[in-house]
């Protein structure tokens, strides 16, 4: 017979693009006390998480503010460059009308000159005043013209620098949106991590509870050593978690089956070959150590206590529609932990099942007491079929 403590803490997400929190590697905790004070750390954790997750919620706002801020500027930049470059066409117009009414003047008043109506013109006047303003008139004339043209060119000249500018600034823009758009890419994987650590530490910290609930129920005591209040029944070996089925998918490095992303590790073994609703039971004696409900990838989760020939073993089922165990309830091999999932009674919350199967992962030594952390349960997991007789392909019809 073996003594258990308790269980704990959480799956941690150690790879994200941020750390969105600390947790220790291991637990002390040996009484209720002090898994009490465990559990308000981990609910911390979770409040300082959720802090996060709205702060970046909040500086992705502000980015998609000013990305749409920026986009309008872009916008109206276009459009002053649109008109600009009208403005440019119709006085190249007026430039070309103008230079055209001026050498039509000129060429006038050469022939004016030549033929001495211009001097005609001039020496006509009725009085001084009179022959100066008709010397100057169509010198004026002309110099009204010219500066027109001039003045056009100037325009003209001021445009395509304001053109520049204005491209040039909605350049700059693009890039600003650019930075700006993966920023958000970025605080977009930050939130994902949050929300992936929070969903953990949530199913976590209910697992805990129904924990602490559990030793409270068998009369432990605040500062009791949690060994002294429960054990785990031993056994000699295991048996099919199913009385049929067939292995659908392998432990080990696969393609996931709902995001097409290779060589992804899948933690168990699948077996299928049954409808929902089909009794799963518990391979060997042991006891329920945690319960995880609806977790969006997985479902429904029971996780049992094993004593085998002397060695400690973690055993867990994935993807149930229901969970008919408790937490520090103990099972024997003939125990119906709960019932087949992952089809259509789960796809309400579930997301990584293709279809109605038990995923069944095996390791050793006891998730929640002897390692906390999600990263050392992997590192403790194997294959199944190492300890559990499964047929390498077609049906097997009974659990032995």
């Amino acid at each position: 017979m073996k003594k258990i403590s308790k269980i704990l803490l959480v799956l941690v997400f150690l790879f994200a693009l941020f750390t969105p929190f600390v947790v220790n590697a291991t637990s002390n905790a040996k009484t209720l006390g002090e898994l009490r004070k465990e559990l308000k750390a981990l609910q911390n954790k979770a409040a300082t998480n959720k802090s996060n997750k709205n702060a970046t919620k909040s500086k992705i706002n502000s980015a998609n503010s000013s990305i749409m801020n920026k986009r309008e500027e872009i916008a109206k930049n276009t459009q002053d460059i649109e008109d600009a470059t009208a403005e440019s066409e119709k006085l190249t117009v007026e430039i070309e009308e103008g230079k055209e009414e001026l050498d039509n003047l000129v060429a006038a008043y050469q022939i004016a000159s030549e033929n001495n109506v211009y001097l005609e013109y001039i020496f006509d006047s009725k009085s001084y005043e009179d022959l100066v303003y008709r010397s100057a008139l169509s010198e004026q004339v002309l110099d009204y013209i010219s500066d027109k043209i001039n003045a056009y060119q100037d325009k003209i000249a001021y445009n395509n620098e304001l053109k520049i500018e204005l491209a040039d600034k909605s350049a700059k823009l693009e890039t600003d949106i650019n930075d700006l758009s993966t920023e958000i890419e970025k605080w977009g994987s930050y939130m994902n991590s949050l929300d992936d650590a929070l969903v953990t530490i949530d199913d976590d910290i209910n697992s805990t509870k129904e924990l602490i609930d559990y030793y409270v129920s068998i009369g432990c005591g605040e500062n009791e050593d949690l060994d002294s209040c429960a054990a785990v029944k031993g056994d000699t070996g295991f048996i099919r978690p199913l009385n049929k089925g067939i292995v659908t998918s392998e432990f080990g490095y696969r393609t996931h089956p709902v995001t097409g992303k290779k060589s992804s590790f899948h933690s168990g073994t699948d077996i299928g070959g049954n409808v929902e609703g089909t009794n799963v039971y518990s391979i060997a004696n042991g006891m329920v150590g945690k319960i995880i409900r609806k977790s969006s990838c997985g479902g429904n989760m029971v996780y049992v206590y094993h004593t085998v020939r002397g060695v400690k073993y973690t055993s867990c089922y994935m993807h149930l529609l229901t969970i008919n165990v408790s937490v520090g309830q103990s099972v024997t091999s003939k125990t119906v932990v709960g019932t087949v999932g992952g089809g259509r009674g789960t796809a309400s919350y579930e997301q990584c099942s293709t279809g109605a199967h038990l995923h069944l992962s095996m390791a050793t030594g006891w998730y929640g007491r002897d390692y906390k952390v999600y990263s050392e349960w992997q590192s403790h997991l194997f294959d199944p079929r190492n300890k559990v007789s499964l047929p390498k392909s077609g049906y097997f019809y009974s659990r032995y």
